[in-house]
């Protein structure tokens, strides 16, 4: 628990921070004076005012952050002290230091991707398991060893390239075309036609309903008990199975579930261990499961190394990629929304704080590599969701400012207050919605 909300505090911190320095520098480009910086609600724990007049505060309850800008001049300010308030300044730079805080999150992600994309990630080579036989997949003709070269026209190098490539399309129920190489050598392509997605996606594997799953490597036994039916048959650490019984192309998932479906029986396995290969003969042990099932046990821990590939590009590539990346991950953040608003998806897939912090502590137990690449996620996420036409989000005060200058003058005051009060009850009441899901989640 702690660790996933020492994780979370970095990544709202990291997140927040750069968000809220999109706006401030935009206030202060444009000679608006900031009053108060801060990182969290509450409380404040620490300030520090700057040369400047900005108070730069650190709050007890880390659950966001805000930029204050002077909204109006005080009573008898200078000329120059009131041309500094928010209220002074056109509609158009009113727009743009509501926009950069949007903008920043979502370069944020950019940099984030790009310094990934430079450095360099070694992903599992993406070759395809054989597809269960009432799968998509196996429908179309995937079989088992084949590589994908390239996802719509895109070449793809990894495994997490093809999953990115593909994510889009299976939640929204589009069509794809896979360019594939098979174990022969041949090329061809396959389209693939997803089928329609509704209600809640926690939890749900579409690759893996598609059919479409990285094909397991060949089991190496890693440890051997003593007295076990694996080191009564001379297995070793070490030695690599090329074959059971009449698996010819094994697997450490397809050599587990041979070895549990028949206790007491024989099974023939041809090893390789030490450039030589080796016929042995084992037979599992009958033992009873959690569930009361008859099941073979052989003592024997199994591991496998997946080939591999270094994904990396160059600076400029990396940029470019990066970039992409980034807005397709926002635009298909917009489609998911889209879709729960018209009753095609359900709101539970809406998250909250507690369900953030459970990824973010996920993420940094896979490594630090995903963790920042969690960051990079939820910042286009806050980037997405500040553009939300609401009134009281960035993007409600954008759009304010855009009827200014169609109009040539503001609404009045007590429209954009009543719209205020109807957005902060939006918002409130998606803020108890997200708390409600989490809630449900950990129940």
């Amino acid at each position: 628990m702690l660790f996933n909300l020492l994780f979370f505090v970095i990544t709202i911190s990291v997140v927040v921070v750069f968000h809220e320095l999109g706006h401030y520098l935009a206030a202060r480009f444009y000679n608006v004076r900031v009053e108060r910086f801060s990182l969290g609600f509450g409380k404040v724990l620490f300030r520090k005012t700057d040369k400047h007049g900005t108070e730069w505060v650190l709050s007890a309850l880390p659950l966001g952050g805000y930029v204050k800008p002077l909204a109006e001049p005080p009573a008898g300010a200078s000329i120059k002290e009131a041309a500094r308030a928010i209220s002074q300044k056109t509609a158009w730079q009113r727009f743009v230091i509501f926009a950069a805080g949007p903008f920043f999150s979502f370069l944020l992600a950019i940099i984030i991707y790009s310094g990934m994309k430079i450095s360099g990630t070694t992903e599992p080579v993406p070759y395809l398991s054989q597809p269960a036989a009432n799968t998509l997949a196996y429908t179309v003709g995937i079989e088992g060893g084949d590589k994908v070269l390239a996802v719509d026209g895109n070449e793809v190098q990894g495994w997490a390239e093809v999953r990115l490539a593909l994510l889009e399309p299976l939640a929204t129920g589009a069509e794809s075309t896979l360019v594939l190489q098979g174990v022969n050598g041949a090329t061809r392509n396959i389209t693939m036609h997803f089928p329609k997605v509704t209600g809640t996606l926690e939890g749900v594997d579409l690759m893996g309903q598609a059919g479409l799953a990285l094909m397991a490597p060949q089991p190496v036994v890693a440890n051997v008990l003593e007295d076990g039916a694996g080191e009564q048959a001379g297995l070793k650490k070490g030695d690599l199975v090329l074959r059971a019984g009449t698996q010819d192309d094994v697997t450490i998932t397809g050599l587990i579930k041979l070895i549990q479906d028949n206790p007491s029986q024989t099974i023939p396995l041809l090893i390789a261990r030490d450039n030589t290969e080796l016929s042995v003969n084992i037979t599992p042990r009958a033992e009873i499961d959690a569930n009361d099932k008859t099941v073979g046990k052989i003592g024997v821990a199994f591991t496998g190394q997946y080939p591999t590939v270094t994904v990396r590009y160059g600076i400029f590539e990396s940029i470019y990629l990066a970039t992409v990346q980034t807005f397709d991950t926002a635009w298909f953040s917009l489609k998911m929304l889209g879709k729960m608003v018209m009753g095609q998806l359900s709101w539970k897939n809406i998250s909250g704080p507690i369900a953030i912090a459970d990824y973010a502590g996920q993420s940094a137990q896979v490594g630090m590599d995903k963790f920042i690449e969690f960051i990079a996620l939820i910042t286009v996420s806050i980037g997405v969701l500040n553009l939300i036409p609401i009134p009281g989000l960035d993007g409600g005060q954008m759009v304010f400012c855009l009827i200014e200058m169609v109009r040539k003058k503001a609404l009045s005051e007590t429209i954009q207050e009543k719209s205020l009060m109807v957005g902060y009850s939006l918002l409130l009441f998606l803020m108890i919605f997200a708390f409600v899901n989490d809630i449900a989640r950990v129940l």
